[in-house]
């Protein structure tokens, strides 16, 4: 049956399409054309003309430009600014991707358990992510003020603070970094935690009797079996969290604006000072080029790593 089957199957895949097959055909293509055009649109036109931009230079706002050749990225190599926040764009990201992670598994592991009111301890989990990550900011940085702060009130009440001498919370570069630090973990641990609880839900409980009966304990349980269960989800999440720290720009610059000074200034608001500020569309696509190159290299690494994982 399968040798007669196999050429009449043969035979009509090779058969010519007749004329509703083709209408059908026509219709999806043409059904997908206004998704293909955004796609060109939002993705491919502005990744090619930011490229073609950092080879020009001079003009106003990318207006009459001319050819630089590889003078923006030679510049790149002399501007201290830049390798600045090179450096602070790569350690805000190692730092709070790591706070992101470690604090959102732990908070997916305890809104996993059973017990009474864990809908309302899901929703406070939640409630940071809800608010805007400027408006979050924005009272960030009035609650630490150093004049009419929350902070330093409360502080000032329990005796903790002269009040002729408060805390310039936002005035020295290792504070205001370090208060950057816990609001991009504190703003985004919600969303890996969201993701966390997803793939939690996903595990099979028949996993966790077993691992019950062969007298693992609950830590046992956590690193052999939970965890690497999680593997796939934890390395998307990753990624995830890798992309948007490395890219991020309306939470600094809402909350210290890369002060003081530039200490807390990354290559995201370092593009957006060159091209709003100076008009600098050439210099601004170069920076923008050199840190889609850096993301693409932590999205190959986390790849390779999640198909490795993957074929285990």
């Amino acid at each position: 049956m399968a040798t007669i089957g196999a050429p009449l199957l043969q035979a009509k895949e090779g058969s010519p399409r007749g004329p509703l097959e083709r209408r059908e055909e026509r219709l999806a293509w043409l059904m997908l054309l206004p998704v293909i055009l955004a796609l060109l649109a939002l993705g491919v036109y502005p990744v090619l003309s930011t490229l073609w931009f950092s080879f020009q230079q001079g003009g106003s706002f990318g207006l009459g430009t001319t050819s630089a050749g590889l003078a923006n990225y030679l510049r790149l190599l002399h501007d201290d600014q830049f390798w600045s926040a090179l450096r602070f764009s790569l350690l805000y990201s190692l730092v709070t991707v790591c706070g992101q992670m470690i604090c959102g598994t732990a908070l997916a592991l305890f809104a996993n358990r059973s017990f009474r009111g864990r809908w309302l301890a899901r929703a406070a989990i939640l409630f940071p992510w809800a608010i805007p990550t400027a408006t979050n900011s924005v009272i960030w940085a009035y609650m630490f003020n150093d004049q009419y702060g929350l902070v330093n009130s409360l502080l000032e009440h329990l005796g903790l603070v002269n009040p002729a001498h408060p805390i310039v919370w936002l005035g020295s570069a290792q504070l205001a970094t370090l208060l950057i630090y816990v609001l991009a973990i504190w703003k985004a641990n919600s969303l890996v935690a969201l993701l966390v609880l997803a793939g939690l839900q996903g595990i099979p409980e028949e996993v966790y009797e077993a691992a019950r009966v062969d007298g693992a304990s609950r830590w046992q349980t956590l690193w052999r079996v939970t965890l690497p269960l999680l593997r796939p989800v934890l390395l998307v999440t990753l990624i995830l969290r890798t992309i948007e720290s490395l890219q991020a720009f309306d939470l600094i610059s809402a909350f210290t604006n890369g002060g003081p000074g530039n200490a807390t200034q990354n290559l995201g608001l370092y593009i957006y000072l060159q091209i709003q500020q100076f008009g600098d569309f050439g210099y601004g696509s170069t920076i923008a080029v050199v840190l889609t190159a850096i993301t693409l290299v932590f999205i190959v690494l986390y790849m390779r790593t999640l198909l490795r994982t993957g074929t285990r």
